[in-house]
């Protein structure tokens, strides 16, 4: 086994169960990685050895007098600062609550404590997720495959900590790829869930009509070992689904079973970088060469904006009213930029934003009866250097903005359909480039299955990054 910080989360578990590691040692050595490349990355907004370390000796404790433990027990995991924890600062990456203590968890903090996890800290978001890099007026986050980038947003810092080593299994939130966008930019596997499978309490001020939390981890079978920890009904949450969720773990030992894939490096009209759309081709081939039909083809997708737009940002702006009028200086140049656009819609733009989102939603229904998996870049390019996101991509002129690298998100948060991204090769300077999977509402369990037998196909583990410093 590998020095623990390098393990995965399934090792550990395991290791710790069968008293091979004690989760004190596991703690150790994940500490120790923090403290030698989190300076360098910024990926921790607030480190909590101590509540680890008395957390740690109460799993110990619990293996000695032999109590039952959960699929989690002594894991080291981290929490996206968008998360109440009760008793460790959550910021929700903002110098106005900087102080900011809650009294309780959120519910997946309560999910991740009673499986056993053991929780090291808070990653770094923008602020309130409100922006697609991890940036806010306390702390940059910086990628692992090179620190003068960005690790693309807003569960970058999440991202990075796994990407570097930091911990095995970390938590994100997504309303517009905000885990899709950093795993691929970090080069790391995220999973962002049929919108309702785990549940958002409380809201953190994000919408509340797109977010998903899913998580991000270095291998496919400890997302499926987290997802199956945090999905579930919480009736506190008035969108979460009442179904019960499979045992995705166990759903990773069927077989592929050649699922119909579309695939489509531009979705018909994006601007894609050469290199990020010459991966998600040669991906296609890989699936091809696993006995799965692939077909290039683009969904019937429209423009998204006129329906996304004013339902997002009248959502965010319903959460944030106050916040927004008391810290307006809180928020980066490009969100206030975006929200200031929110003060001119009008209930007309709402009611059209639902009348074009419901089209949109049909449409894709449609698409999902002839194909299972639909393919796409994770993000339009590789990590571009840190606040400077690209003007040109692929040889054209883009606007400014979130929208121009992250494009490929949108139509499925507003959908509510499960996506999945994995590391599918390198630029040439040898940043990752993510691979995207959509597949139909409540199939979660086919992302997980493709992306295994992708990975076993195609390893990426042994590449990441080791050394960040």
């Amino acid at each position: 086994m590998p020095a623990p910080w390098q393990a995965d989360a399934t090792e550990i578990a395991r290791a710790i169960a069968a008293r091979e590691l004690s989760p004190g040692e596991v703690l150790e050595s994940v500490l120790e990685r923090i403290a030698a490349v989190d300076p360098t990355l910024g990926a921790f907004i607030t480190v909590d050895a101590d509540g680890a370390r008395r957390a740690a000796q109460g799993a110990e404790r619990q293996l000695a007098a032999g109590a039952p433990v959960g699929p989690l027990h002594g894991v080291p995991v981290a929490v996206k600062d968008l998360e109440d924890t009760a008793g460790l600062r959550t910021t929700y990456g903002t110098r106005a609550f900087g102080d900011r203590v809650p009294r309780r968890d959120s519910v997946v903090v309560e999910r991740l404590r009673a499986a056993g996890a053991v929780i090291v800290g808070k990653t770094n978001t923008s602020a309130f997720g409100l922006l697609g890099e991890t940036r806010n007026r306390l702390l940059d986050t910086r990628n692992p495959w090179d620190p003068t980038r960005t690790t693309g947003g807003s569960s970058g810092g999440s991202a990075a900590a796994v990407a570097a080593g930091m911990v095995p299994l970390a938590t994100g939130t997504d309303s517009a790829g905000s885990i899709t966008c950093p795993a691929g930019m970090c080069g790391v596997f995220g999973i962002k869930p049929t919108h309702g499978r785990v549940p958002m309490w409380p809201d953190a001020g994000d919408s509340l009509i797109f977010v998903a939390g899913g998580p991000l981890s270095r291998t496919v079978e400890d997302a499926a070992l987290l997802l199956g920890v945090l999905s579930g009904h919480d009736s506190r949450d008035p969108v979460a689904l009442r179904e019960p969720p499979q045992d995705y773990r166990s759903s990773l030992a069927a077989s592929l079973d050649r699922p119909r894939i579309a695939c489509s490096p531009d979705l018909g009209r994006l601007a894609v970088d050469d290199e990020v759309r010459a991966a998600t081709l040669a991906a296609a081939r890989v699936f091809e060469g696993l006995g799965c039909s692939v077909v290039e083809e683009a969904p019937p997708v429209a423009d998204w904006m006129p329906a996304y737009a004013p339902l997002y940002l009248s959502d965010v702006q319903a959460g944030l009213k106050d916040f927004l009028a008391d810290h307006p200086d809180e928020f980066l140049p490009e969100t206030q930029q975006e929200m200031a656009g929110s003060e001119h819609i009008t209930g007309a733009d709402v009611a059209r934003g639902w009348n074009g989102l419901w089209r949109h939603r049909a449409g894709m229904a449609d698409f999902f009866d002839r194909y299972d998996l639909l393919l796409t870049p994770a993000t339009a390019v590789a990590a571009f250097p840190l606040g400077e996101p690209p003007a040109r991509i692929g040889g054209a002129d883009v606007p400014p903005g979130w929208l121009s690298f992250m494009p490929f998100a949108v139509p499925w948060n507003m959908t509510g359909q499960p996506t999945g991204s994995m590391p599918v090769g390198r630029t040439r300077d040898g940043l990752p480039i993510g691979l995207m999977m959509i597949a139909r509402h409540g199939d979660e369990a086919l992302i997980l299955r493709a992306a295994a037998a992708f990975e076993q196909a195609q390893p990426w583990t042994a590449g990441l990054p080791v050394d960040c410093a």
